[in-house]
C-alpha cells in the first residue's frame, strides 16, 4: 500500500469512526427514544436516559462531508455509497426532536500547528492541503463556507444555540495517546 492510499485509508477509517461513534450513540438513545429508529432496546443491564446519554458527531465538516472538501477524492465514494450525509442528518433530527443532547467535536487546524515534530502522514497532507484550516481560535476571518465549516445541511442543527461545540481536536493516532514530558 503506498503512503498515499494508507492516507486515504486513514481518512476513511476516521470518517467511519466518527459516523459510528454517532450512530453507536444514537441507537444506544433509541431505546429511550424510539423515533431515532433502532430495532430493539438496549443490551441487558443497561440503561438509556436523556440526563446521561448524547449524541456525538465528530467533523461534520465541508472538508470530508462536501463534494468540495479538500478530502473528497479519499472519502466521498464512502460517503456516498454509505449514504453518510443522510444518516447523520436523520441522526440530528431525530435527536433534537426528541431533547438528547448533541455534542460536535470539530476538527481544526491553526497556522500556529504548522511547526508540529510529530505529526503523521495524514496530519502532514491535511496541512499541505489546508484541510479544517481556520485563521485562529478566536478569529472567524474566512471561516464562513470554508473547508472548516460544517455542511450546510447540518447548520441548522449546530447552530441552534443548544448543541455544544466543543474544543477542537488536532491529530487521530498514537502520538496523543499517551505523552510524555521529557526533562
Amino acid at each position: 500500500m503506498t503512503e498515499k492510499s494508507q492516507v486515504g485509508q486513514s481518512r476513511r477509517d476516521l470518517l467511519l469512526g466518527g459516523v459510528g461513534v454517532a450512530t453507536a450513540t444514537a441507537l444506544s438513545a433509541a431505546a429511550a427514544a424510539p423515533d431515532l429508529g433502532a430495532a430493539s432496546g438496549p443490551p441487558s443491564g443497561m440503561t438509556v436516559q436523556k440526563i446521561d446519554t448524547a449524541v456525538v458527531f465528530i467533523d461534520p465538516q465541508n472538508d470530508v462531508l462536501s463534494e468540495h472538501g479538500t478530502s473528497w477524492g479519499a472519502v466521498g465514494a464512502s460517503v456516498t455509497e454509505n449514504k453518510t450525509r443522510e444518516n447523520m442528518e436523520r441522526i440530528f433530527k431525530s435527536a433534537k426532536a426528541v431533547g438528547y443532547d448533541l455534542f460536535i467535536s470539530p476538527h481544526y487546524f491553526y497556522p500556529t500547528d504548522n511547526g508540529w515534530k510529530f505529526d503523521g502522514p495524514l496530519e502532514t497532507e491535511e496541512f499541505q492541503t489546508h484541510t479544517f484550516a481556520r485563521s485562529g481560535p478566536v478569529n472567524l476571518a474566512g471561516f464562513p463556507n470554508s473547508g472548516a465549516d460544517w455542511l450546510d445541511r447540518f447548520k441548522p442543527y449546530i447552530n441552534d444555540g443548544k448543541t455544544i461545540v466543543v474544543s477542537p481536536h488536532k491529530v487521530w493516532g498514537p502520538q496523543t495517546n499517551d505523552l510524555v514530558l521529557q526533562l
